[in-house]
């Protein structure tokens, strides 16, 4: 198989999207091995084999790549919610917040870029268009697993609640210090069952 660094050499000068994308698989690859924070522009340039300078013929800056790289992963992401509620029509609030919580927990990486998105503030116009998309597909899977519990959701609030809240918990407690894996685990998992009670009593009220 051809790495980054071949197809991207190989590719024709006017294949501008192509090398986009190349660009940003690398960068994926790079935040696996490393925090996003370490990764500059000489890296990236040397995964693909080319000079740093030319990487701004393709993204204005390294955050413009670094958001391309975010949505792209974020999709993955929102498929996976999609074919995990095909998978189970009975999926209660409990075992999708569970399911959810391990998935961002096994993948460092991407739980870093939604941080990361979640606090950046700014975008361009494309980027937020994009990113907007992908919030909304994912808010969408949300909606649908909390009407499937019979939580009405007329103006999304509900799911919105859900969204924010679980990865509010996650944020805080993902890497607490001097606890393990399966300990933060276990505790983020019965605050997320609790947020879940919260929910349904919250739809009994409304």
């Amino acid at each position: 198989m051809m790495d980054n660094k071949s197809k991207f050499l190989k590719l024709k000068e006017g294949e501008r999207e192509a090398r986009r994308e190349i660009l940003i698989e690398a960068t994926l690859e790079l935040f696996g091995k490393k925090p996003f924070d370490e990764i500059g522009v000489r890296d990236i340039a040397a995964a693909v084999g080319v000079s740093p300078a030319s990487m701004y013929r393709y993204f204005p800056s390294r955050e413009d790549l670094f958001v391309e790289a975010f949505i792209k992963d974020l999709r993955e992401m929102e498929k996976w919610l999609g074919n995990l509620l095909e998978s189970n029509e009975e999926l209660t609030l409990e075992n999708f917040s569970e399911s959810l919580i391990r998935y961002l927990i096994d993948r460092e990486p991407t739980f870093q870029m939604m941080s990361y998105l979640m606090i950046k503030g700014s975008m361009t116009p494309d980027l937020l268009r994009k990113y907007n998309g992908v919030q909304r597909a994912m808010l969408n899977k949300f909606e649908k697993v909390l009407q499937r519990n019979g939580i009405a959701c007329a103006d999304r609030i509900h799911a919105h609640a859900f969204y924010a809240s679980l990865n509010g918990i996650l944020m805080t407690f993902r890497n607490y210090p001097g606890r393990t894996r399966e300990e933060i685990e276990k505790h983020v998992n019965r605050l997320s069952a609790l947020l879940c009670k919260m929910l349904r009593a919250a739809s009994v009220e409304d």
